[in-house]
């Protein structure tokens, strides 16, 4: 067995690098143990920095945060914010395993308070603040986090012969007790589809722009 790692040796980004490792194997490994493990040192070595769990979470999560790429402002302020709207969808969808925990993490860190400001700044070029504004950012992460989760949960089905049964399978209902059911069968087979994210944010951001004129 190799030697562990001195205490002084550890920084704080190896130790989020290697609870990473661990979250992205299965959110439910997640202990200052196993981080230990991952990173050959003792679980004491990493309280200078991480004091609990929770605090490595929070932290691990706005790592996971900072990813999100605000871009520069344009003259457009409603492209700028479906940008900043697939952006962060972006990293929801490249970080998975970190979902459900944004969820029962909502600790505002620097990360998630720097993106907040990015799309309020953008709502307010575009004349959308105070409530609307809030609500309208609420609202994207609405759509994303709950499109995350929801895509998330079938992430393993997604595939041609899926849809294909799927989509047979609701065209087969009896038309006269589901109409508008079979009407979109195949569309409803094809739920969590890229093209479904772009018509729900379209159909968001046709709401924001209202509340700014």
């Amino acid at each position: 067995m190799p030697p562990r790692r001195a205490r002084s040796s550890l920084t704080a980004e190896e130790i989020l690098d290697a609870a990473e490792a661990v979250m992205t194997g299965s959110v439910e490994l997640l202990t200052m143990r196993a981080v230990a493990v991952e990173l050959g040192a003792s679980p004491m070595s990493m309280y200078r920095y991480f004091p609990t769990k929770d605090e490595l979470v929070d932290a691990l999560l706005d790592r996971v945060l900072g990813r999100v790429a605000v871009g520069e402002s344009t003259d457009d302020w409603s492209a700028d914010l479906s940008s900043f709207a697939r952006a962060h969808r972006d990293v929801l969808a490249a970080h998975p395993w970190a979902v459900l925990p944004l969820f029962t993490h909502p600790n505002p860190g620097p990360s998630a308070t720097r993106i907040g400001e990015a799309a309020l700044g953008i709502l307010a070029r575009g004349g959308v603040t105070g409530v609307d504004a809030v609500v309208a950012f609420s609202g994207i992460l609405a759509l994303n986090y709950g499109w995350a989760a929801f895509t998330l949960s079938r992430a393993d089905a997604q595939s041609k012969d899926h849809e294909q049964q799927m989509s047979t399978a609701l065209a087969s209902l009896p038309v006269d007790r589901f109409p508008h059911t079979v009407a979109v069968a195949e569309e409803l087979a094809r739920y969590g589809s890229a093209d479904h994210y772009d018509r729900a944010l379209g159909q968001l951001l046709v709401g924001v722009r209202a509340a700014g004129a």
